[in-house]
């Protein structure tokens, strides 16, 4: 089991979008899962840099994490575009 902390970026997110539930089911299950490949398959749970993941709420929102040594940090709450934007913006992931 892996560390999670929450973000308060991820946290005014998930309830201007309603997902507050949606994201407390994912972040528990990545929690438990997370490095164990075959159990987290379904999560869509996916590496996108050498520091950074994604892990999807439903189709259309995904949340994206930052590791960390002993943790990882959910950040923030995107569809697929504002993910790749942030993710360009982000120097040596």
């Amino acid at each position: 089991m892996i560390r999670v902390d929450v973000h308060q970026r991820l946290v005014r997110t998930a309830r201007r979008l309603h997902l507050t539930a949606e994201a407390e089911t994912i972040l528990q299950l990545v929690s438990e899962q997370f490095g164990e490949q075959h159990r987290h398959s379904g999560l869509g749970l996916r590496k996108l840099g050498r520091y950074s993941y994604e892990a999807r709420i439903g189709l259309q929102w995904r949340i994206v994490f930052i590791r960390e040594p002993d943790r990882l940090t959910a950040f923030d709450i995107m569809d697929h575009e504002e993910g790749r934007r942030w993710l360009k913006g982000r120097k040596g992931d």
